[in-house]
């Protein structure tokens, strides 16, 4: 989803489903505002206290927190940065894993946290070019076996996938 707060509250959502004891956060703010506490202007405020307070509870086991295509929050997206940057160094059992196209402005704020391991993508281009290509070939091949095509047909699906490709797994695997 689009916005921090949904990002948030996934994340607070998919701790409790794997710790319930965790729940206590939850319910004492639900307790102190109800449900519009989660939903109104101030529900960033509440889930980021919420927050805090399940990755400083004793029962927290170590944790590896993963956001995928931070670039596609396009609502409180600074916020979220400021969450990630703020906890990735004051929790010792909590670890993130952050994905993002290479915009400017989130790799500057990512740039801020203390510890951190950076993996672009885009500067091993051709090693990731090289492998988007097997992958063509290799999927190609199952569909071609399974289809019964013909060397035309799945050349053209090849042609097709590689030159849609643009470097990238995803709009293949789809």
């Amino acid at each position: 989803i689009d916005h921090g707060v949904a990002v948030l509250r996934g994340l607070i959502y998919l701790l409790v489903d794997q710790q319930p004891s965790l729940i206590s956060h939850v319910q004492k703010q639900y307790d102190a505002g109800g449900n519009p506490l989660f939903r109104n202007q101030n529900a960033w405020v509440a889930l980021s206290e919420i927050f805090t307070g399940i990755l400083e509870d004793r029962c927290l086991p170590r944790t590896c927190l993963i956001i995928d295509a931070l670039d596609e929050c396009t609502r409180g997206l600074d916020l979220l940065l400021d969450l990630v940057v703020r906890t990735s160094s004051a929790y010792s059992n909590v670890k993130w894993i952050v994905s993002s196209r290479n915009w400017p402005s989130i790799k500057k704020d990512l740039d801020t946290a203390t510890q951190k391991v950076r993996l672009s993508l885009e500067l091993n281009e051709e090693s990731l070019s090289a492998a988007v290509t097997t992958y063509v070939q290799f999927k190609v091949e199952g569909l071609a076996k399974r289809n019964k095509y013909s060397n035309d047909t799945r050349d053209a699906v090849e042609r097709y996938l590689s030159t849609n490709a643009h470097g990238t797994f995803l709009w293949v695997a789809l």
